[in-house]
């Protein structure tokens, strides 16, 4: 997202469906991104509680990032 941290769809929607239910993450824990998240850089930006404990599946967000990546504005790159 803004600074880089999470990389794939699948980190943005795990994110925001976890952020708020899973416990902060010890520096170095081998389960940050998947059972525990960091301490946020800036936690006056933490003001939407509609976002972070949605009680999603694993199988859930997987449709939600299928459904996402249908999504198109017609735009055909070159490169493609």
């Amino acid at each position: 997202m803004h600074n880089g941290y999470l990389k794939s769809l699948k980190d943005v929607v795990h994110f925001y469906n976890t952020r708020d239910a899973l416990p902060r993450c010890q520096p170095g824990d081998p389960g940050e991104k998947v059972s525990c998240w960091p301490a946020p850089e800036h936690p006056e930006g933490m003001n939407c509680t509609q976002l972070g404990h949605l009680w999603l599946t694993s199988k859930q967000e997987d449709q939600i990032i299928a459904f996402l990546k249908t999504l198109t504005d017609g735009y055909i790159s070159a490169a493609n």
